[in-house]
This record gives structure tokens, sequence and C-alpha cells, in this order.
């Protein structure tokens, strides 16, 4: 294999975890460093100049999809100009990302707590990481207050929770999963809204209304 390009150490490390998601969500922790490397573009050893082992390499793919932090950016780079349901729109996206992010590596990596502290310890982290992303929600909706029907907080939780709910692929199978419609779903739920009243095409002159 050729000499791969020289990068410094923090780019390496980031190549190299780009490289293996995707190899983790087929072949799980069975993935091998060879399938790495060929993914990489890169020779093995050039794994464990960037990483101590194979389980350190993947460990830090799993930290950094699970981290919240570049949501919560996001979210709070949405464009200040934008109206509510492009807003929402967007927002929804961003969290759909992440959620299918997460749901591929859990799927395939077949997370299973084993002791009562890890359950614990999961439930705790899940806690603290819906907290931050409400917050983060919340300031999208906060421009727009005025115009909900909840407050800001209860309605961000929603779009949260709802946006969970129907991307789910075990929960929202065959359900309306498109970050416009789910938008859609969440500003103006499930009630037919009346078709606008046609405008006459000779509206009536004061003269000609009836007494």
């Amino acid at each position: 294999m050729p000499r791969a390009t020289p990068l410094p150490l923090d780019e390496r490390r980031v190549a190299l975890m780009a490289a293996t998601e995707p190899l983790l969500q087929r072949y799980g922790r069975d993935v091998s460093t060879r399938q790495i490397a060929e993914a990489a573009g890169v020779a093995e050893g050039t794994i464990f100049r960037a990483f101590p082992t194979k389980e350190a390499l993947i460990e830090a793919v799993l930290a950094d999809a699970f981290d919240i932090g570049p949501t919560c950016a996001d979210l709070d780079a949405l464009d200040p100009d934008l109206d509510l349901e492009p807003a929402v729109t967007a927002a929804v996206g961003l969290l759909q990302d992440r959620l299918r992010r997460v749901i591929a590596l859990f799927h395939t990596l077949r997370f299973s707590p084993e002791s009562p502290e890890e359950v614990g310890d999961l439930r705790a982290r899940q806690d603290q990481d819906n907290a931050a992303l409400n917050a983060a929600m919340a300031g999208v909706l906060i421009p727009f207050e005025d115009r909900l029907s909840r407050p800001v907080e209860e309605a961000a939780t929603l779009v949260r929770t709802v946006t969970f709910a129907l991307t789910h692929p075990m929960l929202g199978d065959a359900a309306p999963s498109e970050p416009e419609q789910i938008a859609d779903l969440l500003l103006h739920g499930l009630v037919a809204r009346p078709a606008p009243s046609p405008v006459s095409a000779h509206p009536l002159r004061p003269e000609d209304a009836p007494c």
C-alpha cells in the first residue's frame, strides 16, 4: 500500500474515526484493523500511531457519535432570520441526523448494560443529554413564543420527543419521517385547515352593497 500522506496527529485521528464509523455500523466490534486501514487508505501501523489499540479507536468513535455538543451548537447556529416553520424543520433535521447516527451504532453494537449501576449511569446520561437538547431547542423557539400554544420549554420537549418517535425505525415505521412532515405535524396537528375563501373577481362597490 502507498505510504499515507502525512497528517497532524489530530487530523489523522479524525480521518481514522470517520473511516471506522461506517464499518462499525456494518460489522460491530468485529471490524478488523485491516478493514479500517483499507477504508482509511493507510497502513495498519498508522492506526497504532494514532490510537494505542483498536478498542481505543472504537471508543473514540462512540464518544464522538454520542456527544450532543455538536448538535446543540448546530441548533444554536440556525439562521435567526428563519420563520417558525422553516426553523422547526431545520431543527428536526439536525435532531434526526444525530438520532440516526446513534441508533445505527446502538443497533449494530447491541449495547446492553449488564449491571444496575450501568443502567443507572446510562439513564443519567440520557437525562442529561435530553435536558441539553431541550435547552438548545428552546433557544430555537424563543423568538416565536408568542405564537406557540404551549410554554417554550414544553414545546421544545415535544419537538425532541416526537422527532425521536417518528425517526426510530422500530417506533416510526410507515409514519411521516421527513423533517417537513414532522414540522407540519408538530405545528399544525391532524386537523385539516379550511381552504381560504375564494376572492370574488367582481367585488361589490360600496354603492352596490345591500342596505
